[in-house]
């Protein structure tokens, strides 16, 4: 009887062993998975290290803002460095560097062609002025009264708004001084 039970007891821990051993290959295998994904998709390095940062980052953030704008931001700060990025990489193309050689080139032909003519040109302006009335000032534009009626205590020549040009900034702006408020208290 003592020997069937040492018997289940060692069977029961060689299995349990056994089990953990497959489970964490198997998580280890899942890592290595996922890793080789990421690379694929260009996450390698420090890519790899501001996704987990980013992701951190989202976690932390979530518990204060929500999911929702703690994803946003991080969505657009990652466009920002996609973007910088790329254009970075287009800088570093060989087509583009001989087209802005071409355009610098050309921006100084017009250069010098501008300031060879400079008096021509001055002199056919002039010529071209009407003729100015010395005992007029030259009008200014705001300063004629508009024909619009304004509320009362508003400037005449602005219309009023029809609708609130950013409602989503007015909410952001309203939660945070909820927010704010709230921890004055």
């Amino acid at each position: 009887m003592t020997e069937t039970v040492i018997f289940l007891v060692v069977l029961t821990l060689k299995l349990t062993l056994h089990l953990v051993e497959a489970l964490v290959r198997l998580l280890w295998l899942a890592g290595r998975l996922g890793l080789r994904l990421l690379a694929l998709a260009g996450f390698r390095g420090a890519r790899l290290l501001g996704l987990a940062a980013t992701l951190a980052a989202v976690r932390w953030a979530a518990a204060s803002v929500g999911t929702g704008p703690a994803v946003r931001l991080a969505l657009i700060g990652w466009a920002a460095w996609l973007t910088r990025h790329h254009r970075a990489a287009i800088r570093r193309s060989t087509a583009v560097r001989r087209l802005t050689r071409a355009q610098q080139a050309a921006a100084a032909k017009l250069t010098a062609a501008l300031e060879r003519h400079h008096g021509t040109l001055a002199e056919v302006a002039k010529l071209l002025q009407p003729p100015a009335k010395p005992d007029q000032p030259p009008p200014v534009p705001w300063s004629k009264p508009t024909k619009t009626t304004a509320a009362r205590g508003q400037v005449p020549s602005i219309p009023p708004p029809l609708f609130e040009p950013r409602p989503a900034l007015a909410r952001v702006t309203r939660f945070v001084a909820a927010r704010l408020e709230h921890g004055r208290r």
